[in-house]
């Protein structure tokens, strides 16, 4: 029986692998006119994918050399867990989770195109951006679809509460100050609160970040050695949980729960006055809102210096399942997605961050800043950033982790003591990265 489920689980992997991947055969393919065809995944939908399809059209024509064969697919880290060693595996693919990828045997790092091509100059790339990819030294991806934290805030409701839009709170007195005054309504269920975060991990790691401190040991796991303790539970991490806790407390902290979605709804229907939220979804607001709204860098202690923040998006992978002419084919590509040009139509499409800096002093990038400063917010922001392993954010592969520190988050604005919910989290996590 034991025999007959292992082959049966054997012949389950073996479908998994052939069934309809858009992958490689082992061999490169090539179109009537010579041009090396190479598979593209991508987990991009709505209007990014639209502006994604447009870029790779062009791209196509204008290669004299390569054709693009692009397709959607959803969980590409599930997919690349099945058939990454295998040449089912895509050329070349965009997806997240650095530390994963970086560290599995699925892929050949961008690195090593770079030092084999005289003609490509990595220093036309963001420094903070380069910073954030690179592992140990190495940058195993390109950098693509970029974004950073943000703070947004309702205009009209700051003019309601007699305070100034051009002069939005930068510490985190102000934003607890401020949050006092934009809450409104019965106490025990305001119309309005002043203030909110979505309870998600990257918030907290970019509130150490703004103040250029490690939220884990080795340099936020960023060395050769793992990540063996963290520093949640420090008078750094104490700081940003009781100035969470002190605002729920007092009222003016709004918990929209789990799902970030609802602290967006809470914002675009004038139920909350300020948030932190990613730089991507200016755009979108730009388009729905029926109010002005501005944007601002995440605040930091009144003691500390504004150092900068983490980033989130996808990477550029070249998979090592490709052949070597594929491999330069999907090179070829990526150089031309990172180009001035095509980061600035990006950028200025989607709201992401370009990494190239050049393609903000270009067209359509150029006037969509001029026109819409609450996206060149989050340009500015990224280009203040200071390169460390505390503004290249944490660096592990451990979901686990993240969702410790996610719950501690969510215990916070449900009331629980600070100190217990902090020491609770600090054993947790360091039991789960010593194992």
């Amino acid at each position: 029986m034991i025999k007959l489920k292992k082959i049966m689980l054997a012949l389950m992997v073996l479908i998994l692998v052939l069934a309809g991947c858009s992958g490689n055969s082992g061999k490169t393919k090539t179109t009537e006119d010579g041009k090396t065809v190479i598979s593209f995944w991508h987990n991009l939908d709505g209007d990014n994918a639209v502006t994604l399809k447009g870029i790779i059209k062009k791209f196509n024509k204008q290669s004299d050399s390569v054709k693009i064969n692009a397709s959607f697919q959803g969980d590409i880290q599930q997919q690349m867990r099945t058939i990454g060693s295998t040449d089912a595996a895509p050329a070349v693919f965009l997806a997240g989770d650095t530390a994963y990828f970086s560290q599995s045997n699925y892929i050949k790092p961008v690195q090593e195109m770079i030092e084999n091509d005289q003609d490509f100059d990595i220093s036309q790339l963001n420094e903070a951006v380069i910073s954030n990819h690179s592992l140990n030294g190495t940058l195993s991806s390109m950098p693509f679809n970029v974004f950073v934290p943000l703070l947004f805030y309702n205009v009209e409701l700051f003019k309601e509460a007699g305070m100034d839009p051009e002069n939005p709170p930068q510490t985190f007195s102000e934003i607890q100050k401020a949050a006092e005054k934009l809450t409104s309504g019965p106490e025990e269920a305001p119309n309005v609160y002043g203030f909110s975060i979505p309870i998600n991990t990257s918030f907290i790691y970019n509130l150490f970040a703004v103040q250029n401190e490690l939220v884990f040991n080795n340099e936020n796991g960023r060395t050769s050695e793992d990540s063996t303790k963290t520093f949640l539970n420090s008078d750094v991490g104490k700081k940003i949980y009781n100035w969470i806790g002190d605002m729920y407390n007092d009222g003016n902290f709004g918990n929209f729960g789990r799902t970030w979605s609802n602290t967006q709804l809470a914002f675009s229907s004038g139920e909350l006055a300020m948030y932190l939220d990613s730089s991507a979804v200016a755009g979108i607001w730009l388009d729905t809102l029926d109010f002005k709204f501005k944007t601002a860098p995440l605040p930091v202690p009144e003691d500390k210096e504004w150092s900068g923040v983490n980033q989130g998006g996808s990477q550029l992978w070249i998979s090592n399942q490709a052949t070597e002419k594929e491999q330069k084919a999907g090179w070829e590509f990526i150089k031309f997605m990172v180009s001035p040009e095509v980061q600035s139509t990006w950028a200025a499409s989607t709201g992401y961050v370009p990494v190239t800096p050049k393609a903000a002093e270009i067209s359509p990038l150029k006037e969509t800043y001029s026109k819409h400063k609450q996206m060149k917010k989050a340009y500015d922001a990224l280009n203040n950033t200071k390169p460390s392993p505390a503004t290249a954010g944490p660096s592990i592969d451990e979901v686990e982790v993240s969702n410790v520190i996610a719950q501690s988050f969510e215990k916070l604005v449900q009331g629980e003591d600070t100190e217990k919910v902090l020491s609770e989290a600090e054993k947790k996590i360091n039991k789960l990265l010593q194992k």
